[in-house]
């Protein structure tokens, strides 16, 4: 999936996203997980977002399914090739589970293009100010085409 395009997205990943992608190796959190350690999108985080991943992966349903080492590695590189801001703002957006706001806020201090998610009240939003809330498959597609149209611009004829 490597690619030699000059700006890379801006993405805050979520934590469902995160957890799944050890449980299907093949799925799309996990492509968005190589696509961080490739350091071919740029995520952004927050202490809160970061605690919320390790409470949900030493949860009994999850820390049954995935290695201890496994989990320790994720977490480790999820922070290494994350960068850790301090959002500047507190919404209120999220009424239905307002834990949820955390990912609008540091979206917005990142002014990230993207929150990909498969939690359904994000989800609901569809798009936050100018940030478009995407599932994991939706995100690797919007990817994918991006590589493409780049590649085809490269290729094209000059005249």
């Amino acid at each position: 999936m490597k690619s030699e395009h000059t700006e890379k997205l801006k993405v805050v990943i979520d934590t469902n996203t995160v957890i799944s992608a050890p449980l299907s190796e093949n799925g799309n959190p996990a492509k968005i997980f190589e696509l961080l350690l490739l350091e071919e999108i740029s995520n952004f985080t927050s202490d809160n977002i970061i605690s919320e991943i390790e409470e949900v992966f030493y949860r009994d349903k999850i820390k049954n399914k995935v290695s201890k080492e496994k989990i320790e590695f994720i977490m480790e590189n999820f922070r290494k090739f994350s960068e850790i801001t301090e959002p500047n703002v507190k919404l209120d957006i999220v009424k239905s589970d307002p834990d949820d706001n955390k990912f609008l806020e540091c979206a917005e201090t990142a002014d990230a293009d993207y929150i990909i998610s498969g939690d359904k009240h994000l989800k609901e939003l569809i798009k936050y100010k100018e940030i478009k809330i995407v599932s994991p498959k939706e995100f690797v597609e919007i990817y994918l085409t991006r590589i493409k149209k780049q590649e085809n611009f490269r290729n094209k004829p000059k005249r």
